[in-house]
């Protein structure tokens, strides 16, 4: 473990800035020649590896709601859910709508949008009103359909 000049706090051997302060680990660099800009763009560079490795998926129970049907990996900015097949998580289903509800991700948080479908989305079994931000294990009501919202 490094310990930074500027707040002595303890730093992965792997990195080249301090995660708590932005401050140059390398002692050959002056810390006094960093302003304030250059630390916030050190920092979003030095990322730490769980950000960077956070996947965000839903899982699709069988009808029991025992077991995952299909998981799904969300990719995209913007992932669809209806009843069209052009869709990413397609649902055959009548009680779904042809472009249901939209998960969209913004950063590294996700939000939930019903995109005015007859029988409304459901999250944690309360309706969507405008848009909804999903942590883990939120429970999507879409139709006959329950989901599982995973981000880990």
């Amino acid at each position: 473990m490094l310990q930074c000049p500027r707040c002595e706090r303890a730093n992965d051997e792997e990195s080249s800035f301090c995660k708590h302060c932005g401050c140059p680990l390398d002692p050959s660099e002056d810390p006094s020649d960093t302003n304030d800009d250059t630390l916030i763009i050190r920092l979003l560079d030095e990322r730490p590896k769980e950000a960077v490795s956070r996947q965000a998926s839903l899982w699709l129970l069988d009808p029991s709601g025992e077991h995952v049907a299909k998981a799904t990996e969300l990719s995209e900015d913007v992932a669809a859910i209806g009843r069209n097949p052009d869709c990413e998580i397609s649902l055959p289903s009548s009680t779904v709508s042809r472009h249901h509800a939209e998960i969209r991700r913004e950063g590294s948080q996700y939000f939930l949008k019903d995109l005015n479908s007859t029988n409304g989305t459901l999250l944690n079994r309360e309706p969507v009103i405008g848009e909804e931000l999903l942590h883990d294990r939120d429970e999507i009501g879409v139709g006959i359909y329950r989901l599982i919202f995973r981000y880990s």
